[in-house]
């Protein structure tokens, strides 16, 4: 990004609402507080991470918002965003992985935050206008979705969810016919048409237990082997009516009606999108919470929702957005309820590793430090980090075997420390320093002032330099782990059974090769799929590549979720074992052929990385 500062603005469009509101002394004094900054085609101008101190306007060129892999919006000349990023309310509002991107050459106003709030104070109409009580509405806005969500079990009708459109075979079908028909549609059942006059349904699941366990011949007709007795409600009906009922009879999908005719299929994954209350019940009782053990009940919920969320099919990456979130919140509320309002203000808590690229689903090794001010001094700093520590133990969250928690005076220091630390770990790259490294720039802000972590990371990328001998050493670790064959299917199937560490021989070669190719682009970046993005749309990774890696990476990240939320619980509040083993055996076919191509993938990565980063001369 170029800036360049002017005296004024000839070219900002005072005519534009609420532009339009303002005297001719507060434009001329707007004129002389604006920033331009240059951004071209492809640019990540603000990612979920990036925290912002200006509003931008759209002068020339457009800008593409971003959630997840799709376009939201196109923001034109005039238009203008980040308010959300400006007031920290970036992925409060479910979009945690929004990003605002540079369609084409561009050209953006910058408005600083400093200015547009003195402006909102001259100028009520205005500040009403562009700001609209901004703060204030967000707050109103998170309690009106609360309460509408905890209220949707008894008022939210059918029709308020997605249904699945009915697809129809006759009963003569055959199960080949069916499998056909679901592959071609992309659905997970077909309606059988009963020569009777009846209507039944065959799933997936019923499909792969008849031919693979039952050994039913393919040409077999469906109509004898569709389940009638259909449980339907009307679409006008109550999804709470919707969730007894698949509780009542054990089922994932009803059929639904609208007068008397079947008008689609409503599944427990698409009633959960609707009824999503269980996270906010969670959230309410962080907000709430006044001592550490209030924290401790609501961390122990979060094991219960993965296992809810898992069960009913939700995508594991929305799983992890929300998982982070939630755990953040902790972590933000406990910092809170044990810092005194000077160490709050003075200081950066900062999450590391999975947690900070926002991947971790289930509760591993804590990775947290703190960042100080220069300067500021708190006496009663080591009980207070010692404390946040033990807690977080005591919600679930194990002690770190590195250390790299908040109780470890290494990693609670002052920013010129942090930054004579990262001075070393770049110019002095023994192991420790470049594990160091790699988990420091995975660091996300959870509590303080975040333009201290921010500091810390320009700092660092300040610092490297196109020296091809430390981006070799820093990429060797993805090395570092044996990836079982996929592409000799007699060798892998003779190695069947021996359990694999699927962090290691898969989700960690995709994570840190990802992770050394954007530290050689000096992104900013932390979220692995958002880093491949990025790097795909920056060239320096090709498409299918990188789409393959996010499909790999999901993949191999909800088998890891699977194995893990599987296992036998020992008590109401039992955490699932973290120990990443995979039992290829015990896996089902479809999991295991996607775990075999998964890992041949990530040999080929790895591959990609030893030749761009000439780890094999």
């Amino acid at each position: 990004m170029q800036h360049a500062t002017p005296p004024a603005s000839p070219d900002f469009d005072f005519g534009r609402p609420p532009f339009d509101l303002l005297t001719e002394g507060q434009r001329t004094a707007l004129a002389g507080a604006l920033d331009i900054a240059l951004h071209p085609r492809g640019a990540v101008i603000l990612s979920r991470e990036e925290p912002t101190d200006s509003l931008f306007v759209v002068l020339r060129g457009s800008v593409q918002e971003r959630r997840g892999g799709e376009v939201a919006v196109v923001h034109g000349p005039s238009d203008r965003f980040g308010l959300q990023a400006l007031y920290g309310t970036a992925g409060g509002d479910g979009t945690g992985s929004r990003r605002f991107i540079a369609a084409e050459d561009c050209v953006c106003h910058l408005i600083p935050r400093a200015a547009l709030e003195a402006l909102a104070g001259e100028n009520p109409e205005f500040g009403s206008a562009i700001l609209g009580d901004f703060a204030q509405r967000m707050r109103d806005l998170a309690a009106v979705r609360s309460n509408r969500e905890m209220a949707a079990l008894t008022m939210a009708r059918i029709r308020q969810a997605h249904l699945h459109p009915p697809l129809f075979v006759d009963a003569a079908a055959s199960l080949r016919d069916a499998a056909d028909a679901m592959r071609r549609n992309r659905a997970s059942s077909v309606l059988v048409r009963g020569e009777d006059g009846r209507s039944g349904i065959l799933t997936g699941t019923d499909l792969r237990d008849l031919v693979v366990l039952d050994g039913r011949p393919v040409a077999d007709p469906v109509g004898p082997l569709a389940r009638y007795g259909l449980v339907t409600l009307d679409r006008d009906d109550l999804l709470f009516n919707a969730l007894v009922l698949m509780t009542k009879h054990a089922v994932r999908r009803l059929v639904v009606t609208e007068n008397g005719a079947i008008v689609g299929l409503l599944g427990q994954s698409d009633l959960l999108a609707v009824l999503s209350n269980h996270s906010q019940v969670i959230g309410l009782q962080v907000e709430h919470a006044t001592d550490p053990a209030d924290l401790r009940r609501a961390s122990r919920s979060i094991v219960e929702l993965i296992r809810t969320l898992h069960a009913t099919g939700v995508k594991v990456a929305f799983i992890a957005d929300l998982v982070t979130e939630l755990n953040r919140r902790i972590f933000r509320k406990l910092f809170e309820l044990l810092a005194p309002p000077d160490l709050l203000a003075n200081s950066c808590l900062i999450v590391m590793g999975s947690e900070g690229r926002g991947e971790q689903l289930l509760k591993t090794d804590q990775d947290n430090g703190l960042i100080l001010r220069d300067g500021f001094d708190c006496p009663d700093l080591p009980r207070i980090a010692a404390d946040f520590t033990r807690h977080l133990v005591e919600f679930g969250y194990p002690p770190c075997p590195g250390n790299i928690m908040v109780s470890n005076p290494d990693w609670t220091r002052s920013l010129a420390g942090y930054k004579d630390a990262l001075f070393n770990w770049v110019h002095r790259p023994d192991e420790a320093a470049q594990m160091n490294l790699a988990i420091f720039y995975d660091a996300a802000p959870v509590a303080g002032d975040a333009t201290l972590l921010a500091d810390a990371k320009n700092y660092l990328l300040s610092r490297l330099q196109d020296n091809q001998m430390f981006f070799t050493q820093f990429a060797r670790p993805a090395l570092s782990f044996d990836t079982p064959s996929g592409l000799f299917a007699a060798l892998f199937e003779r190695r069947r059974a021996e359990p694999v560490d699927i962090k290691k021989a898969g989700i960690f070669p995709i994570v840190h090769g990802v992770r050394a190719l954007a530290l050689e682009r000096h992104r900013a970046e932390t979220n692995t799929v958002e880093r491949i993005q990025v790097l795909a749309e920056l060239g320096a990774l090709d498409r299918k590549m990188a789409a393959d890696l996010v499909e790999a990476f999901t993949i191999l990240s909800t088998i890891r979720l699977k194995a893990r939320v599987d296992l036998p619980e020992e008590g109401p509040e039992a955490e699932p074992v973290i120990d990443n083993l995979v039992h290829p055996d015990q896996l089902s076919k479809l999991d295991r052929d996607q775990f075999k191509d998964c890992l041949a993938l990530v040999k080929s990565f790895k591959e990609l990385i030893a030749h761009h980063f000439r780890l094999n001369h």
